[in-house]
């Protein structure tokens, strides 16, 4: 009498045993690689935004361009604010697109490891963890990219409009550093959650069935 061990279940893609094992083992892996695959770049999303922005402002204000077309006077290193502006929100609108795309992709493997994991007494903890953080991430998402970004957006594009009048511009570049400050606080949460992810996600333990079989 041998016994050998497999991961997940045959009958959770709903085949019978003799062919569902091959398939299971041809579909853990591939769920498993997007799964990885989806997270890990979401992060890298989200470690860019956190990342890139203050070292483009840092760089640019040392710098102290001047962009007469924009702004007659150069008070305050408003030109670099604007030019450093203008490179990020470049950078953040291509990452959120991108992290749509992730966390959509995300999902699917999300499901099925639900299936695939175990759920037995303390261990169905991990998997409601890691589904929790995702709603909170993708609850983030949204929050920074259809809420506060396009405040910013419109904000900074305002305050060009009224460059020639102080007191509306001021009031407005007021108002696009409060939501400015308001968006990367969005986004080190978002960090903190998808890395919670990522962590929890490495103790996710997969179900194990032993089959006997006959020498």
């Amino acid at each position: 009498m041998a016994t050998t061990g497999i991961l997940a279940d045959p009958s959770v893609v709903g085949l019978p045993a003799g062919r569902g094992e091959s398939t299971v083992g041809v579909m853990v892996p591939l769920v498993d690689a997007i799964y990885w695959l989806s997270l890990a770049a979401w992060f890298g999303c989200v470690l860019g935004i956190a990342i890139v922005p203050p070292i483009i402002m840092r760089v640019i204000r040392d710098a102290d361009p001047t962009l007469p077309r924009v702004l007659s006077v150069n008070l305050d290193k408003q030109h670099s604010v604007l030019l450093a502006g203008e490179v990020i929100g470049a950078i953040v609108a291509t990452f959120f697109r991108l992290q749509l795309f992730c966390a959509a992709a995300y999902l699917l493997p999300l499901i099925v490891k639900w299936f695939s994991v175990d759920r037995s007494g303390v261990n169905v903890i991990v998997p409601i963890l890691v589904s929790a953080l995702y709603v909170l991430s993708v609850s983030f998402l949204i929050y920074g990219n259809w809420v506060v970004w396009p405040k910013v957006s419109k904000h900074r594009q305002t305050y060009l409009d009224n460059a020639d009048d102080p007191d509306v511009a001021n009031a407005e570049l007021d108002r696009f550093d409060q939501y400015s400050h308001e968006l990367f606080s969005v986004v080190r949460n978002m960090l903190f959650s998808v890395l919670g992810m990522v962590v929890l996600s490495t103790a996710l333990r997969p179900i194990v069935l032993t089959l006997s079989s006959t020498n």
